[in-house]
């Protein structure tokens, strides 16, 4: 099984605010941590400010490589649990 949690990702695509019904795009940020560099997005809602969700985009090692997606964590999880 992976080590990442599926759960832990977003995929950063514009959705629509559960509070106003506005659409919300994604801002993006990124830090470092134990050599890796994760790329976050933040959701929040454009006219009241409340944070819809937040979550990983991608992790990648110190070369630039991608370590880990949304859709490369969410696929090996599909297999894993349809294998069980």
């Amino acid at each position: 099984m992976s080590e990442y949690n599926p759960n832990d990702f977003v995929s950063p695509q514009q959705i629509r605010s559960p509070y106003t019904g506005e659409t919300v795009r994604p801002t993006t940020n990124s830090f470092q941590h134990q050599g890796k560099t994760y790329e976050q997005a933040v959701f929040s809602d454009p006219v009241t400010g409340h944070q819809i969700k937040k979550g990983l985009i991608s992790i990648k090692d110190k070369d630039g490589n991608i370590v880990a997606d949304y859709n490369s964590v969410l696929s090996k999880s599909v297999t894993q649990q349809s294998r069980s």
